[in-house]
């Protein structure tokens, strides 16, 4: 039941807010001394409208200024990221408007973009230099496979939005592309350690150099270490786990026209979790238990670039990626191997990309339980696109393309989009946008056959509850429509809104297959099948707004606002008997503000300040968290950094049970951490 804000509670949150009070009051105390005492350089090397001309990839699959795309999108930089404190991706996206991150426990996450969150949110689609880790087995991504040394990472571009156009299905809600650093940026060695009382140890070896007269190279091997949660029993979750990686990176500029890029890891995790029996936590199954997951796997990348004569350039990009993971009882492989050529020309005021690609998955699934029919299957997936940035005038450019895929499950598919961008003046752009992007089906929604778990029927009698995929399951899609102004209004203000209305159709559920229960083969029951169907839609409407504001030399606000509003209905003919799943998976409200401060030439001071609204699906209160970071540089080399995370409170739920996991609790913790070049 959603609590209320009574008069006491009310009074509680204010007590709170004075005691941090002086925590926000010291940039501002600081600001007034900072320049008489100390007679340390701007808070950053790069002026706002620098910024504003930061070159992005990710809208149109070409370099484009951020300024002028017409598109809700946001670049965490490599300054962002030293900053923040954060120690993992997951806490990284928390800073992005529009999306939403809640820790499950101490090894999964939901991280979604406009709504639909869960635990496989299966509407966002992330890469890795390109390269996809959206899993087409169960449609969503295993955020803790991921992992890249965050000292590596150039940038990371978040669309919200559809990006189905250029990137394909699956990019439905919108894209988050980590794009890593050159290994002409990475030279020499870096040594990382780091612990604390939840992140009991963080440990990075990395060097770099030149590899022969044209090339750069990097090597790295890290290490990590995470406690246990807790229940909101109390009891602990079981659920820390350890890590092992190693990669590296290569680049070569093999002719004045020609750079080739190798790049590939390997990786291994041990964890474990408390989760319900059967595969949700909905049915009324009894204690949790506690379960090992364990995950191995690696990647492997090489991508060819070519200038032409004439100015066009072409790409090739083909990687190789394969896991194995024990998840819930199922012992899961996978495997791909993609393909992607991309051409990217100008013919008077056009500004054409197109490119055409193949993409081979292999996949399986089994465990008592849990199983896919047959159990190993490879899928193909043929795609091209074409898109058109046409210059109207100097200040109106239209942009308008299409992404054509065959999927082995639906068949052929195509998600068009438009676009215009209106250049008020050289610092202010109106944009418009629309564009349709599907969710192609999964694996598992195709051929599965699990049992969810026993549900009572009557005294003494139990029946078991089967779900079977659906071989003519239709792709989830999406007609979206937005608007968006970015302006750096003053020299030391910037400020990005965007709008958008959406419109979802073909939504899945889970549907009885008969109208009558059948008898259990094994004779102990009944049993109940249900087979996943498209019998929901949805339509949601908000926006988010972000700003950037430079106070004076030493002190920099980047506070964010997001919004929205959703409206899921089962269709008429909907017969689940789980109800409308999607009804408050999505927080109302977000906002928070982000503080970076140079307390001295070496010294810094950074805070984070969070806010979420209520989240229903899980009766989940809304809250508010408070990470700070404090930091000192000795020289150029070394840098020492104490981070305090979820201060204002001893423990917190974020999101609760989710797909058969129990939700732990987040507790306050502090994390100590020094880098070292060399």
């Amino acid at each position: 039941m959603k609590k209320r804000l009574t008069a006491a509670s009310f009074a509680v949150r204010v007590w709170r807010f004075r005691t941090l009070l002086p925590v926000y009051l010291l940039p501002s105390v600081f600001s007034l001394v900072a320049p008489a005492a100390f007679g340390q350089p701007d808070l950053s090397n790069a002026s706002l409208e620098q910024l504003m001309d930061v070159q992005v990839t990710s809208v149109n699959k070409k370099e484009q200024k951020l300024a002028r795309t017409a598109a809700a999108i946001f670049v965490i930089s490599a300054e962002d990221i030293r900053r923040s404190g954060a120690t993992n991706i997951p806490d990284l996206l928390r800073m992005v408007p529009g999306v939403q991150v809640s820790r499950i426990d101490a090894n999964a996450w939901s991280i979604s973009i406009r709504g639909f969150n869960m635990r496989y949110s299966n509407k966002v689609l992330a890469l890795i230099d390109g390269r996809s880790i959206y899993s087409s087995s169960f449609s969503g991504v295993y955020w803790d496979q991921q992992s890249v040394p965050l000292e590596d990472i150039e940038r990371i571009e978040v669309i919200r939005g559809p990006g189905g156009t250029v990137w394909g299905a699956n990019a439905v809600n919108g894209v988050i592309n980590i794009i890593t650093k050159h290994a002409n940026a990475t030279h020499g060695g870096l040594f990382v350690a780091g612990t604390g009382n939840e992140d009991t140890a963080q440990g990075l070896l990395q060097y770099g150099g030149r590899a022969g007269k044209d090339g750069d190279y990097r090597v790295f091997s890290s290490y990590s270490r995470i406690a246990d949660s807790s229940l909101p029993s109390g009891i602990s979750a079981g659920d820390g786990w350890r890590r092992i990686q190693g990669g590296g990176r290569a680049d070569w500029d093999v002719t004045p026209s020609d750079s080739l890029t190798v790049e590939g890891s390997a990786y291994s995790n041990s964890e474990g979790q408390t989760r319900w029996p059967g595969f949700t936590s909905l049915l009324p199954q009894g204690a949790p238990f506690q379960d090992v997951v364990t995950a191995r796997g690696g990647d492997l990348m090489g991508r060819w670039d070519h200038i032409f004569q004439g100015g066009s350039d072409a790409s090739l990009h083909v990687y190789a990626d394969t896991y194995r993971r024990i998840d819930l009882g199922a012992a899961e492989t996978h495997k791909t191997l993609d393909f992607d050529f991309q051409h990217h020309l100008k013919l008077g005021r056009n500004d054409i990309v197109w490119g055409a690609g193949y993409r081979a998955s292999d996949s399986g699934a089994a465990s008592a339980s849990l199983y896919f029919v047959p159990v190993s299957q490879t899928d193909s997936l043929y795609s091209t696109f074409i898109q058109d940035e046409i210059n109207m005038n100097d200040r109106l450019w239209l942009t308008i393309g299409s992404k054509f895929e065959h999927n082995a499950y639906t068949g052929f598919e195509f998600e068009p989009g438009a676009s215009l961008a209106w250049t008020l003046t050289g610092r202010q752009t109106v944009w418009i946008s629309a564009a349709k992007a599907i969710r192609q089906p999964s694996r598992f929604e195709n051929v599965v056959d699990a049992t969810l778990g026993t549900v009572p029927v009557a005294p003494g009698v139990t029946g078991t509850l089967v779900l079977l995929g659906n071989p003519n399951f239709q792709a989830e899609e999406l007609r979206d429509y937005e608007a968006g102004y970015r302006a750096q209004l003053t020299k030391d203000f910037s400020l990005d809104i965007a709008m958008f209305g959406s419109i979802y159709k073909h939504l899945a559920t889970d549907e009885p297959l008969a109208s009558l229960p059948l008898q259990n083969p094994s004779g102990s029951g009944l049993l109940f099948q249900l087979m996943v169907a498209n019998k929901e839609h949805a339509t949601d409407y908000g926006g988010e707004l972000s700003a950037t504001w430079n106070v004076n030399r030493h002190w920099r606000i980047s506070p964010s606002y997001s919004w929205i509003e959703m409206k899921p209905e089962l269709d008429p003919d909907s017969l689940t008997p789980f109800g409308n799943l999607l009804n408050g998976d999505a927080p109302k409200h977000m906002f928070q503000v982000r503080s970076f401060f140079n307390l001295s030439k070496n010294v810094e001071f950074d805070s984070t300040a969070y806010y979420v609204a209520h989240l229903a699906i899980n009766d989940v209160p809304g809250n508010f968290r408070l990470d700070t970071r404090i930091g000192w540089r000795r020289g150029e080399g070394v840098e020492f950094s104490v981070v305090g995370q979820n201060l204002l409170r001893p423990q917190t739920l974020e999101f609760g049970n989710a797909a058969a996991v129990a939700g732990t609790l987040v507790q306050r913790s502090i994390f100590g951490k020094v880098t070292w070049r060399f």
